[in-house]
């Protein structure tokens, strides 16, 4: 896998600002982006999506048991019990991109899954059930050599005019900043499709990233972070035109998709278009200087270059602006090596 440094590129799993004014139009349009002659990548065919959220017949029979002989109003809550008791222990795992029924099956899940399995079951329980994108600061695993920004899904579900989000993460601590999103089913399968396409590209199977990017993108094409996502893939390709011009259809969709922002900074930076590259990266450090995660990336990247010192002081700087247990290991880890 390409080191960071060379792959200029940000994966996606503030205070608002315009985008930059003098952006150029996309030379490449969505369409033929996301068409495969355009990527030139071997044919490859998408996970199948036909039972992703439907309920097998275990499903349906554990739902028709945890519900028997139990009042309407009380449906969600006792399905609830059922589902901690049918899951001692939940088995996180960002990479579990798995149907409802695979999930329930495995008892392993990531944020998306397992809010597939609370829906899946609600719904057979006649319960209105959704879809919920959680969008805040900007938070970046590292893989390997890449960086992944990451996203969050939950769950809610509906019942007498209120409404309850169901999360893997009940507990998280708030940064003040989120912006909550309703999914409908096409855009939740859409980010399914992204997480697959995802992983595939960290492993470098380039058609399979393209043809779940690319479904994804058809089912919901206002999705930035996916619009990110492809313009990743054709950089690896190569292709820094269609790059480019993903990038830039990312930030018509979305202004403050910081990850298009710096993508498009590195690539004008290399290409010598200092003016752009500059007045973008102005924006950047806008969005950035405020975000704990940012500056938990820095550390990140820093211990693995054996800046020890450097590593600490950005972790320390995180510290100070939000609490986040991540943070307190990273220190407690860098504080042992000094």
């Amino acid at each position: 896998m390409r080191k960071l440094a060379t792959l200029l590129s940000v994966l996606i799993l503030a205070a608002c600002a315009g985008g930059p004014v003098s952006l150029p139009e996309p030379r490449v349009g969505p369409d033929e982006l996301l068409a495969r002659r355009t990527s030139g990548v071997d044919a490859a065919v998408y996970r199948d999506e036909r039972f992703w959220l439907n309920p097998d017949m275990v499903m349906r029979y554990f739902v028709d048991l945890s519900i028997r002989d139990v009042e309407k109003d009380g449906i969600p809550v006792a399905l609830l019990g059922s589902l901690r008791e049918e899951w001692p222990v939940l088995n996180y795992s960002r990479s579990a991109n798995l149907s409802a029924s695979d999930a329930f099956r495995t008892q392993q899940a990531n944020c998306l899954s397992f809010s597939e399995v609370v829906i899946s079951l609600m719904r057979h329980a006649g319960v209105r059930a959704q879809f919920q994108r959680v969008e805040s600061l900007p938070q970046w695993d590292l893989d390997g050599d890449s960086a992944v920004a990451a996203l969050h899904i939950n769950a809610v579900i509906f019942q007498r005019g209120k409404r309850a989000e169901i999360d893997w993460f009940p507990n998280q601590a708030s940064t003040g900043q989120e912006r909550k999103f309703l999914l409908n089913d096409d855009e939740a399968l859409a980010e399914w499709h992204n997480n697959i396409g995802t992983e595939a590209l960290l492993r470098e199977n380039y058609p399979q990233a393209f043809a779940e990017l690319s479904r994804a993108l058809r089912l919901s094409p206002k999705a930035a972070h996916i619009w990110v996502n492809l313009g990743v893939l054709y950089r690896r390709l190569g292709m820094s035109t269609e790059a480019e011009s993903a990038w830039l259809i990312a930030l018509q969709q979305n202004q403050r998709q910081l990850q298009a922002m710096s993508n498009l900074q590195q690539l004008y930076a290399g290409r010598d278009q200092q003016v752009l590259a500059d007045e973008i990266k102005d924006l950047i450090l806008h969005y950035r200087k405020n975000n704990p995660y940012y500056h938990f990336l820095l550390a990140q990247q820093a211990e693995r270059a054996q800046r020890l010192d450097e590593a600490l002081r950005h972790i320390r700087r995180a510290r100070r602006m939000h609490d986040d247990e991540r943070f307190n290991e990273l220190q407690a880890r860098l504080t042992e090596q000094l």
